[in-house]
């Protein structure tokens, strides 16, 4: 399996923290702690994202949704 990423437009940073994450997952090679900040901070800005403009669904809602999946 290659680890080798293309793809344009991307930020170039963002690809060397995905090489890093499939490196770690094909041959366990460790993350160093740089770039785990920088994915979690990426991560944690996407979240904030997805928060802002889909709001936060409570519990009881989400069973609920389940439920009606597990109808069809």
């Amino acid at each position: 399996m290659s680890t080798k990423i293309t793809t344009t437009g991307t930020d170039p940073q963002v690809l060397a923290d995905i090489e890093a994450v499939l490196r770690r997952i094909t041959d366990g090679t460790p993350v160093d702690s740089e770039t785990s900040r920088r994915i979690e901070e990426r991560a944690a800005r996407i979240t904030e994202d997805i928060r802002r403009v889909h709001g936060v669904i409570d519990d009881d809602a989400f069973r609920a949704l389940i439920s009606d999946d597990e109808d069809l």
